[in-house]
């Protein structure tokens, strides 16, 4: 679950009594300059802004989806459900489906599974399935792309052009292809979370609590994070949610679990190029997505750990949350995922409309032009 350019976001969107219990027990390109410390929560928004432009089904039962935007003409999302597997791609004014022959199902299925899809273009999107290979589009057809044997476990994923293509995993390296083969470039440790704005800004998460990692198009570094509070004794310090928003230019989440409580206390820190600062507490118990707005603010999508478990949709600017509720036209149980479109103010979103006579549908929803 990222917001980012090139690497994948997505949510697993399942029948609302599977959401339900989910959430009952669920603990856990412009710079936004800004971004500044909330001073309370605003009224929710008379004009929301959002609506349901596509869905995709019908399904009997769960459906799961993914979607990964380059730009306001380019956008993809991926689908798997029972006796369901859909590729759709986003041109600019309409969603359009891309044809994937049957025997391909799988790949699509594992990938959704596996929350891993990156593209660039219309004509550069590639699936990772987990399997030693990846499923790649590249305008005309589907290849089946081979990883090199030494490739770990895939963890994230970034493609900017078909001659520049990174894949991470649970080792200290990554892998990355030129166009006609796959090189080992090595990491200061494993990345488990990788967000990237560019082909020299790509962000790192990996299992150190004293530093990210950073690509500034050369060579990879660290950048370290400010030491913590204090913690009292049974608590657990945790990152997550890397998401690299421009050069020199991220935000993280911290988040800090007590065994007396489910909640966590979340705050989200920006890096300003110099040092990071804390930007907001989360707004919600169980944070779902976080992506900049395109303008110096943030939007969040989380729920609060409540027997309803709706999950809402909250702006941060200026200072101010604004709750926008649950998204209009879905389940408000389903869940939520937001992918900022680069370049612009608006947003995509994915989630699960409610069930018809004929079944589920996945819903793609948008705000703004």
């Amino acid at each position: 679950m990222r917001a980012d350019r090139y690497t994948r976001h997505g949510f697993t969107l399942a029948t609302t009594a599977a959401l339900l219990t989910m959430t009952a027990y669920a603990s856990a390109s412009a710079a936004p300059a800004s971004l500044g410390r909330p001073t309370g929560a605003a009224a929710p928004a008379a004009t929301p802004g959002w609506r349901v432009v596509k869905t995709i089904g019908p399904a009997k039962g769960s459906v799961y989806g993914l979607l990964t935007a380059s730009s306001a003409t380019d956008a993809w999302s991926i689908w798997t459900a029972r006796r369901l597997t859909a590729v759709e791609r986003w041109t600019g004014k309409a969603w359009q489906r891309v044809p994937l022959p049957a025997k391909l199902d799988g790949y699509v299925n594992s990938a959704v599974d596996r929350g891993l899809i990156s593209a660039s273009s219309a004509g550069n999107a590639w699936l990772f399935d987990g399997s030693g290979r990846a499923l790649r589009w590249t305008g005309a057809k589907w290849l089946v792309q081979a990883l090199p044997s030494w490739m770990s476990s895939p963890t994230g994923a970034a493609a900017f052009s078909p001659g520049d293509v990174w894949v991470f995993g649970t080792a200290d390296y990554a892998a990355r292809y030129n166009g006609r083969a796959w090189a080992k470039v090595k990491l200061p440790e494993p990345a488990a979370d990788v967000s990237a704005a560019g082909p020299d800004d790509i962000w790192a998460l990996g299992p150190s609590l004293g530093f990210v990692m950073h690509w500034n198009g050369k060579t990879w570094g660290t950048v370290a994070l400010p030491a913590p509070p204090p913690l009292p004794t049974g608590a657990t310090l945790y990152y997550s949610y890397m998401t690299a928003v421009g050069p020199q230019n991220a935000l993280l989440v911290r988040s800090i679990s007590f065994s007396s409580t489910p909640v966590p206390d979340t705050v989200m820190m920006h890096w300003t190029g110099k040092a990071w600062r804390t930007v907001a507490s989360s707004p919600v118990d169980v944070l779902g997505s976080l992506v900049p707005d395109g303008h110096g603010g943030l939007w969040v999508a989380g729920t609060d750990l409540n027997f309803s478990g709706f999950w809402l949709v909250y702006h941060l600017t200026g200072g101010h949350w604004t709750d926008y509720g649950s998204l209009p036209g879905v389940i408000p149980q389903s869940g939520a995922s937001l992918t900022w479109i680069p370049g612009t103010r608006s947003l995509w979103a994915i989630s699960l409309s409610p069930a018809s006579p004929s079944g589920y549908y996945g819903a793609i929803l948008k705000y703004g032009p």
